[in-house]
């Protein structure tokens, strides 16, 4: 089932369904070799602040919690002692490179044997989706900033944290 899923994805995504000069930039940027290990001070790979973590959590809009059963406004009622102890945990996370499971999930009334009737969902508690704001906002701004994508692609800009997840 992971295979034809697999399948089903990779032919949504593949290169007929691009555009030309996607295709050309996708292919010229593919050709560079990414460095994962610097001693250069670049400020995507910098620590995460606390200011990260205020302005995450003053735009969240509250959802169902995660397994863990904590909920946003759990979060925001936080003391700064216990913010700065998430910052410590989301750093760690950062640096040591965790990751998020996706599950896919039938989509209602829909044939479950067409691999196209499932959506793919992220299972995340609130926690979770908290640090993925922050390190969302903090790459589009880089991206942004650098003209690496335009404003207009990202479909949201940094400047207004609202739009972003």
């Amino acid at each position: 089932m992971v295979d034809v899923l697999a399948e089903a994805f990779a032919s949504i995504c593949s290169a007929s369904n691009c555009t030309e000069p996607f295709l050309t930039h996708k292919n010229r940027t593919e050709r560079i070799k990414l460095r994962f290990q610097t001693t250069k001070h670049i400020s995507y790979n910098t620590d995460l602040t606390i200011f990260e973590l205020h302005t995450a959590l003053s735009v969240i809009k509250h959802t169902s919690p995660g397994p863990d059963e904590v909920t946003y406004s759990m979060l925001q009622h936080l003391s700064e002692h216990s913010l700065q102890n998430i910052l410590y945990m989301f750093n760690r996370i950062w640096k040591e490179h965790a990751f998020i499971i996706i599950i896919t999930i039938p989509k209602p009334g829909k044939d479950p044997q067409d691999p196209l009737n499932y959506r793919p969902i992220a299972l995340t508690s609130c926690m979770c989706k908290l640090f993925e704001r922050i390190v969302n906002v903090r790459l589009v701004h880089i991206l942004e900033k650098n003209e690496y994508i335009s404003p207009f692609q990202s479909g949201f800009g940094s400047h207004d944290p609202q739009l972003i997840i």
